[in-house]
């Protein structure tokens, strides 16, 4: 190979970007509070039950008189709704945020038409979540 290109006249090679001795590769940062309330809506909408892994493995799921501690019983009640209901949460408004509290007003809707007002309070630590409490508004 000459010059960076293949034999025969093709296209140009990649070559890994030049860092100077010394200079390390970039980490990602960690998500924001709102970045991982925005992944957690988006996963809803997409009916994934993956959207358990946004949450702390002892994380709490707090409403309508319920309490679920742990990721595999918030595992077990995202796939029973999901399942059952196939909610699909939209954004009313935007995020509210402060350190790592985000409220979010949301209509949830479900096929067939009908749909329930909520608001979901998220206690974000570390890139996860580590409670969510909703609140559903009665109409």
């Amino acid at each position: 190979m000459e010059g960076g290109r293949l034999p025969g006249g093709g296209g140009r090679v990649a070559r890994p970007p030049f860092r100077p001795s010394g200079e390390t590769q970039r980490v990602p940062e960690p998500l924001t509070p709102i970045d991982v309330v925005g992944e957690y809506f988006a996963r809803m909408r997409a009916q994934d039950v993956g959207v358990v892994d946004l949450f702390h493995e002892d994380a709490e799921l707090i409403g309508l008189g319920t309490r679920k501690r742990g990721r595999p019983a918030i595992l077990e009640f995202y796939r029973e709704v999901i399942e059952r209901a196939g909610p699909a949460p939209r954004q009313i408004g935007s995020l509210l945020a402060e350190g790592g509290r985000v409220a979010a007003e949301i209509l949830i809707e479900f096929p067939g038409g009908a749909s329930i007002h909520a608001l979901d309070m998220f206690d974000v630590e570390a890139g996860r979540i580590r409670s969510l409490t909703y609140f559903i508004a009665s109409e």
